[in-house]
């Protein structure tokens, strides 16, 4: 005990000696100002507060800016707390993790295999993202006021997964949000909100943390969301009441509050800490970074338990070191804040961690790779992305992961991340005008409600379903056409070579298929 009282006394005496970084802090928030939205920021170090501070404005109608206690919506960093409140409800005896989801949500289909409630936090579950099937139901989001009882609809009406559950990972959100009606179904009267509350927010007096189950509610100190169109900043504010997935209101320091329980671990002692910090073994016994609604990695040889999130118009991220004992999160309600630069940035100045340099050794046969650059299809949902050559290697546009590259006569290259996507080198087409005209005509499914129209207008495809805008289809490769948000719709053909169907495919939903009816 005298040793443990003399570790606390070090480090409150080491916090408060610390050279004050708030200068070099300012310095990497330069960017938000009176004129734009912005962001709170917070740092622990060793479970002491070290910095909070503001940049930017909470309301650019009203000219209220931004403070450490404003309050923001936490997009996705809201799932390790629905993860948590399902291992709590574990340790109680109230329910098993390896639950199938059907024990406690019948209304779900037998989809084939056993759908667990491990596999559901762990992103393994193979369900299907709820915003494409809204889409293609003629409604997508914020057309209606979705709640997470229309989301347990959505996945109610699906037949099948992207995948055999345990066998892959692709996040998805609609897991996580019918989890908080699974955890109403396991209490018998209390509210998703009330359980969060009594066994984690209170405990860890998270004073300002609520989930947002009525977007009209009043919320004190409440940051407007806004993102950027034709160069003036508009309202981007959730109008929806899903929660579990997303939808919790917060603040930076309830955030670091609740990063200090793994350390001291009020809530649910060490076996809880643990538990929900163990990285998801797939069923080929390979293990991924997520464990349940965390990231686990490192940054330059530290290691890193983080996730960020977005929701309308606000990005978050909240990251913590252990090793270093440093804790930091970052709320925006700016589109386009990335919070995940602005945070690792926040928490190089305390833990000295820079991430490590690319590779620039070209491997063997470089030359050979280097020409086959080029846009590939991701096989699983047919989207289309560009791979380069960068450092020396094939390297996917925008992504961090390494490739792993088959250049054989069908070229192939699969990604190091934890979902492990295989990509297929594809030719651009240009389709004339009688190619378009062989894919007009009407789809349907019986696992949405909307029924697709395909038609052309002036020389390109356009999409509409239901009441929803209609959408241009740009060509990507043979039978395969791209939406603007990066989805893809791909045409199948019958043995007589006649258009039969088509598949929607995103990196959330792999396969949704339609039958051509007219």
């Amino acid at each position: 005990m005298r040793r443990s009282v003399s570790l606390l006394a070090a480090a409150l005496v080491a916090a408060a000696q610390a050279p004050d970084k708030g200068p070099q802090v300012d310095a990497i928030f330069a960017g938000f100002t009176r004129d734009t939205p912005g962001c709170a920021v917070g740092v622990s170090l060793n479970g002491e507060v070290v910095l909070r501070a503001g940049y930017g404005m909470a309301d650019l109608e009203r000219s209220v800016p931004i403070t450490p206690d404003s309050v923001f919506e936490s997009g996705s960093v809201a799932k390790q707390f629905t993860a948590a409140a399902l291992i709590l409800l574990e340790q109680q005896g109230k329910l098993s993790l390896d639950d199938p989801m059907r024990k406690h949500l019948p209304e779900l289909p037998e989809y084939g295999a056993p759908l667990t409630i491990r596999h559901v936090i762990h992103h393994t579950s193979g369900l299907r993202e709820w915003r494409p099937l809204a889409l293609f139901s003629g409604f997508p989001e914020g057309t209606r006021v979705y709640n997470n009882t229309d989301l347990l609809a959505f996945a109610s009406h699906q037949k099948g997964l992207n995948f055999t559950p345990g066998t892959n990972y692709t996040y998805s959100n609609t897991g996580f949000n019918i989890a908080a009606i699974l955890v109403e179904r396991v209490l018998g009267g209390k509210t998703f909100q009330q359980y969060t509350k009594e066994a984690i927010f209170d405990p860890l007096e998270m004073r300002d943390t609520r989930w947002r189950d009525n977007f009209r509610a009043v919320i004190p100190r409440r940051a407007v969301a806004y993102e950027q169109s034709g160069g003036v900043w508009v309202q981007e504010m959730p109008i929806e009441n899903i929660i579990g997935a997303g939808g919790m209101l917060t603040t930076v320091s309830d955030l670091l509050r609740w990063n200090g329980n793994f350390t001291h671990a009020r809530v649910g002692g060490p076996d809880f800490v643990r538990k929900q910090q163990i990285p998801a073994k797939l069923a080929s016994g390979r293990r991924i970074r997520y464990a349940a609604g965390l990231n686990i990695g490192s940054v330059g040889g530290v290691r890193e338990v983080a996730h960020g999130g977005a929701t309308g118009g606000y990005r978050t991220w909240l990251g913590r070191y252990p090793d270093k004992g440093v804790s930091v999160a970052v709320l925006c309600n700016s589109a386009g804040a990335n919070t995940a630069v602005l945070g690792r940035r926040t928490a190089q100045l305390w833990t000295g961690a820079t991430p490590s340099p690319a590779a620039s050794n070209p491997p063997p046969g470089s030359a050979h790779a280097a020409a086959n650059a080029g846009i590939y299809r991701r096989i699983r949902d047919n989207t289309v992305s560009k791979i380069e050559w960068k450092n020396g290697r094939l390297m996917l546009a925008g992504s961090p992961d390494q490739l792993t590259c088959d250049l054989a006569q069908t070229v192939r290259c699969a990604a190091s991340g934890d979902d492990a996507a295989v990509y297929e080198k594809v030719e651009p087409v240009t389709p004339d005008a009688a190619a378009l005209a062989a894919y007009v005509g009407e789809y349907q499914s019986s696992e949405v409600s909307g029924v697709i129209q395909i038609s052309v207008q002036g020389g390109a495809l356009r999409m509409e379903v239901g009441p929803a805008p209609a959408a241009r289809l740009e060509p990507s490769f043979r039978d395969a056409f791209r939406l603007r948000d990066g989805s893809s719709i791909r045409f199948w053909r019958g043995d007589s070579g006649t258009v039969t169907g088509l598949s929607a495919g995103s990196d959330r939903v792999w396969d949704l298929r339609f039958t051509r009816v007219r």
